[in-house]
């Protein structure tokens, strides 16, 4: 499959592979209602409505929506609907789990569970997916909501998650930037030391089909310019698809900056688990759920790819 350049591309590419059965837990929700509807009409996804199915009826009525061939599994209590979205997909029934109408760490707690089936030892991250303009490619931007303060060992499962997610969208060997507020490693700065660490794996990195290097400045991860004239030669500097920041407070306000001062948009995957987990905001258009669903769903394509 080529690199994915764009999310357009990425519905595309998605429908090319779909239907993909994804399961939606609490599902009564306006915006998210709308997207399963476009992914299903799109045949991109293949929903498994569960919620509050009387409440689900109101919302597909009200918005004109046209959910009869979609499956709906009646469960009003939203901590029921996500144990049983978690069932589903454990079972093979669907191959990705959405949050619908609840809080991210219940949706979460549910798909980590001991007894749920999805836990697979990994580090379950979030890598977030960026459209930004002027930049000719997706980038891949981890980890801004769910390891808060990770560990040297953590950030190699960060960075391996996201090579993951770049791979299922193309990219046959990301290049990847771990970014810090120095460009070269120095001691009063212990997350360039740590980077060093990291990148220091070469083997582990050259099995996962990726180029790591680090630390880099933001511009110097981005900017071939500006990387020429700090003098950072390599296969990543300049050249970054994903950008590994040191903690969740950088990366959150990285992202944010991205989507309010850049005009970018954000899509994103909970990765690590036997399955795609999408978590996106309630404040998020449908056209971002569906990019979030469509995002699962080809990930979820290219591990069964991998398993043939």
């Amino acid at each position: 499959m080529p690199s994915i350049t764009s999310y357009d591309r990425m519905l595309r590419a998605a429908a090319a592979v779909g239907p993909v059965p994804v399961a939606i837990a609490a599902a009564q929700e306006s915006q998210l209602l709308a997207a399963a509807c476009e992914a299903s009409a799109l045949g991109i996804a293949r929903p498994i409505l569960v919620g509050d199915a009387q409440e689900i009826g109101r919302l597909a009525e009200q918005q004109q929506l046209d959910i009869s061939t979609l499956q709906v599994v009646d469960l009003p209590d939203a901590a029921a609907a996500a144990d049983q979205t978690m069932r589903i997909v454990a079972q093979g029934a669907a191959r990705v789990a959405i949050k619908g109408q609840m809080q991210t760490s219940r949706f979460l707690h549910a798909a980590l569970r001991r007894d749920a089936g999805l836990r697979t030892g990994q580090l379950v991250t979030h890598v977030g997916l960026f459209e930004v303009p002027g930049v000719d490619r997706l980038l891949f931007i981890t980890d801004g909501g769910v390891v808060l303060q990770p560990t040297r060992d953590q950030k190699v499962d960060i960075v391996s998650n996201a090579i993951l997610a770049a791979h299922a969208l193309g990219i046959e060997r990301p290049r990847v930037a771990l970014v810090a507020a120095a460009d070269r490693v120095r001691p009063e700065l212990p997350a360039t030391v740590e980077v060093a660490e990291v990148v220091a794996m070469e083997e582990r990195w050259s099995d996962e089909a990726a180029w790591v290097d680090g630390p880099f400045q933001l511009d110097t991860a981005m900017s071939t310019r500006i990387a020429q004239q700090k003098g950072r030669a390599g296969r990543v500097a300049g050249r970054a698809d994903v950008l590994v920041g040191p903690d969740v407070e950088s990366v959150n306000i990285m992202a944010k900056g991205i989507t309010y001062f850049a005009g970018g948009r954000m899509a994103g995957l909970v990765l690590g688990a036997r399955a795609p987990l999408v978590v996106g905001s309630r404040a998020d258009p449908p056209y971002t759920r569906l990019v979030c669903m469509a995002a699962g769903a080809l990930f979820a394509a290219w591990v069964d790819a991998q398993v043939l």
